[in-house]
């Protein structure tokens, strides 16, 4: 048990005194016996010391506690290769733009899940492992920047296989929990090295969507202050959505693709229906401490011996 006084002990204390000693001297005085005298000392001594006891606030330390959350771990996987900086989301928006909306979306529409981010470009990065903190998944989206052309060495869809891998049968281990995976990109390879299906993870996936972002017609993509160029051509280079790639991710993971160029009226539907299907759960948890009030048992006690002593006034007939 630990105290956490209301007032500084030192004060209460003294307090406690004086009223005590006044009580005392009062009755004391009192033509009354012996006994009587000693009855009411006792029952005001007990109030006062309850009185104490209560500005003292005692509470009890705990570690363990009890958290409510979704029975969901949704990961997100997101293409952060340049061409997903196009400019043909939704008119010449960047296609990144239509991403950090609609991920923002899930996060608000599913908030209670355990929420896991993987990005990828030339490599695969696990910004977060499943959490419920969602201001930090969405802080990672919104800070996502353009990579350098420089460095690039080509993308590829097969890049974060390894890391989701690892993320699923995390997932998968633990018991009543529905996995959900949004794979996000705009399909486009330019390096074809380590093609590989995700057949593997169709066993580990419940629900879920592959959203692609852009348009046939393509959009350009700004480096600096200019648009890349493409050396083939010895023009704007032209990045184009391949739904042919999307829609084989989305058959080997046996989720739904999504063309995200419009609106997100089929991403609301299969939100809907993962809300339908996932169920609240409370788990355990130990860690910060956390202190529990008790000072209503006193105050209960408190409550009972003022009723005594105004029974015990009442008979005396000072009413």
């Amino acid at each position: 048990m630990k105290m956490m006084p209301i007032l500084p002990p030192g004060l209460m204390i003294v307090v406690f005194v004086a009223f005590l000693a006044l009580t005392v001297l009062v009755i004391a005085r009192n033509k009354t016996t012996i006994l009587e005298k000693a009855c009411s000392i006792g029952r005001m001594s007990i109030i006062y010391v309850l009185v104490l006891i209560i500005g003292l606030r005692p509470v009890t330390v705990r570690t363990d506690y009890e958290f409510a959350t979704k029975n969901l771990d949704v990961l997100f996987v997101i293409d952060g290769t340049l061409s997903m900086w196009a400019m043909d989301y939704n008119g010449r928006n960047e296609r990144m733009e239509g991403v950090k909306a609609d991920v923002n979306y899930i996060l608000t529409e599913l908030a209670g899940s355990n929420f896991g981010l993987v990005t990828f470009d030339d490599t695969a990065h696990v910004l977060s492992p499943f959490t419920q903190d969602l201001k930090y998944i969405a802080d990672m989206v919104d800070i996502m920047a353009t990579p350098e052309t420089y460095y690039s060495s080509g993308s590829n869809l097969a890049t974060p296989y390894k890391d989701m891998e690892a993320l699923l049968l995390s997932s998968n281990k633990k018991e009543n929990r529905k996995t959900i995976v949004f794979f996000i990109s705009d399909g486009e390879v330019t390096n074809e090295n380590m093609e590989m299906s995700y057949s593997e993870f169709a066993q580990f996936i419940d629900s879920g969507a592959v959203l692609g972002y852009g348009s046939e017609a393509g959009g350009k993509m700004k480096e600096y202050h200019s648009y890349v160029y493409d050396y083939e051509t010895h023009d704007d280079a032209i990045s184009r959505i391949d739904e042919d790639n999307l829609k084989r991710i989305a058959d080997e993971m046996g989720v739904q693709y999504l063309n995200m160029n419009g609106d997100n009226t089929a991403l609301a539907g299969i939100i809907e229906i993962i809300k339908e299907q996932s169920a609240t759960v409370v788990e355990q948890g130990d860690g910060a401490e956390r202190y529990v009030d008790i000072y209503y048992y006193f105050a209960a006690l408190l409550a009972a011996m003022l009723l005594v002593e105004t029974i015990v006034f009442i008979r005396k007939g000072r009413l």
